[in-house]
């Protein structure tokens, strides 16, 4: 059985197998030491905000993570993606206090997470503290975030491009080009298929435990990245940040003179999808 995960981080597009899963984890092999439980309560107790943001693949999830660390509003990133090098290791309680205590910032650890890296955390805390705990149970005044694109043809267009040419950032002083991205419709429809689905796995989560996140979309952070941070800034109810306007981020938008026309041959093609030959 193949397991089709759609964590954005996991910069690769083949899905992981579940033996794969099993040896990422390696969950039977964990020993949780006292010492290294009390170590991480000791974590958790320097935390005094956190936040996670909910996200799919190719939402704008790493641009607002930069500027939320510029602002100084945490360090977020993909902490809790279970292949990661810092997570193959026995005493896992260890690993998740070393996590929570190199990265919180002045009191405030932020993370980004796909669905299937929460359902693997939350089975890792549970595991640690013998107890069926959400991720907002466990960190101290924990809010979600959720990160969404409206525009889902572009954001599978994104991904699609980025599994075929394995870039999945840009920076700004980056002038290479693609070249010419061939035309897949059914790698494109599989892409879109992704997307879909982890956006319905977060619907379902978020229905399931009765939580309401901070709904941010792509769009309104592309248009007013200053305005969306202070949002979230005071969503979080934090006095102690910087403001980002006229700050230049370090990442650029990948789109380039390629993707409109994908875009309208892929939106043609769905059109044409039944139609009789000329």
């Amino acid at each position: 059985m193949t397991l089709e995960l759609v964590g954005a981080g996991r910069r690769r597009g083949s899905p992981l197998t579940e033996m794969q899963v099993k040896e990422s984890a390696s969950a039977d092999s964990w020993k949780f030491p006292i010492d290294s439980r009390d170590a991480l309560q000791r974590a958790i107790g320097e935390i005094e905000q956190s936040y996670s943001i909910a996200f799919a693949p190719r939402c704008g999830s790493n641009y607002l993570c930069e500027l939320l660390t510029l602002a100084g509003i945490g360090r977020p990133t993909e902490y809790f993606q279970y292949d990661l090098p810092h997570w193959k290791v026995p005493d896992i309680a260890l690993a998740v206090s070393n996590v929570f205590q190199q990265n919180t910032v002045d009191g405030v650890f932020g993370a980004k997470v796909a669905h299937d890296h929460c359902a693997w955390f939350q089975s890792a805390i549970g595991k640690i503290t013998g107890r069926n705990e959400l991720l907002g149970d466990l960190l101290p005044n924990h809010k979600w975030l959720r990160l969404v694109r409206k525009d889902k043809v572009a954001q599978a267009m994104s991904l699609y491009r980025a599994q075929l040419t394995q870039e999945w950032l840009k920076w700004q002083d980056d002038s290479k080009s693609n070249g010419d991205i061939p035309y897949d419709f059914l790698a494109i429809v599989a892409c879109y298929h992704t997307v879909v689905t982890a956006e319905l796995a977060w619907d379902v989560y978020f229905s399931e435990y009765g939580i309401e996140p901070l709904v941010v979309t792509y769009e309104d952070l592309a248009e007013r990245p200053h305005q969306t941070v202070a949002a979230i800034a005071a969503y979080l109810t934090l006095e102690n940040w910087r403001s980002v306007e006229g700050v230049d981020a370090n990442l650029r938008v990948q789109r380039d003179e390629n993707t409109a026309p994908l875009i309208a041959q892929f939106r043609q093609a769905l059109i044409d999808v039944g139609r009789l030959p000329d």
